[in-house]
């Protein structure tokens, strides 16, 4: 059975905070990028440690969101928590640097 995609958000004073679960891929990642750039403001912090799968079209919707983002100065976008398989697909890709250290206040 292929996990379902779903998202749930946070929000804290200057950041909201989305957290992805299952597999982003094409099917997937078609709205991924409207609701991240909806949430924007100051900082939206992506949280990628339940991810199972990530290929190429969630790449694409991740970096068509901080464009996004970045071009109409709603704030910034930057990635949590990657599991090892997206932080593998991060590195492949040379969006390492997009990886900020975040520990969920919940958690």
């Amino acid at each position: 059975m292929v996990p379902e995609f779903s998202l749930t958000a946070h929000h804290i004073p200057d950041v909201h905070i989305v957290a992805l679960h299952g597999e982003l891929d094409i099917v997937s990642s078609d709205w991924l990028t409207e609701a991240l750039v909806e949430g924007a403001g100051s900082t939206v912090v992506v949280d990628l440690a339940d991810l199972s799968f990530m290929d190429c079209s969630g790449i694409d919707a991740l970096v068509a969101a901080r464009n996004r983002i970045l071009a109409e100065g709603l704030g910034q976008l930057v990635l949590a928590r990657p599991a090892s398989i997206a932080r593998r697909t991060l590195e492949i890709v040379g969006l390492e640097a997009w990886i900020v250290d975040w520990s969920p206040a919940w958690a």
